[in-house]
């Protein structure tokens, strides 16, 4: 084996064993989708289908993006998922891991929706608002006075 196909084949090794950073337990879609909660993840799914479309198309899997339009035209989020999740064994691994961080990132945002993550530097909206702003007190604040009338003046 010559030293390029050594490094290739653990070049791809390496590739296997990547999992998206997340800050999530990240799930398979169609498991993720069926979760009992009170954010409405099928609402959030079209942006991560348009991802989908648009990696597979650029990567020239044309055949599998025209699989996902045709399920996303079913209306049926569940069956919609098991197409992802099947797409991503179908596909090369550097697609496959692309795929798996819009996952992820369609998992993260439902999460921060669903107020079960927040980042560590995120910020309380309390402290958040600038100390001179407060919608309480402002009320009770009188309005700038108005300036004061001109006389009338006489023809």
């Amino acid at each position: 084996m010559m030293a390029d196909e050594t490094n290739h084949t653990e070049d791809q090794e390496k590739l296997k064993e990547r999992k998206p950073q997340c800050r999530i337990n990240l799930q398979p879609m169609e498991k993720w989708l069926e979760e009992d909660v009170s954010y409405c993840r099928p609402c959030i799914l079209p942006v991560a289908i348009d991802w989908y479309h648009q990696e597979l198309t650029e990567k020239g899997h044309a055949d599998l993006a025209e699989e996902l339009d045709r399920v996303r035209m079913t209306l049926d989020s569940s069956e919609t998922c098991k197409v992802m999740d099947n797409i991503k064994d179908r596909v090369p691994v550097d697609l496959r891991h692309q795929l798996l961080d819009f996952d992820c990132a369609t998992q993260e945002f439902a999460a921060e929706e669903e107020g079960a993550l927040t980042s560590p530097d995120e910020v309380s909206p309390e402290s958040s608002q600038p100390e001179s702003h407060n919608p309480d007190i402002e009320s009770e604040i009188p309005p700038e006075p108005l300036p004061p009338e001109l006389p009338e003046i006489e023809p």
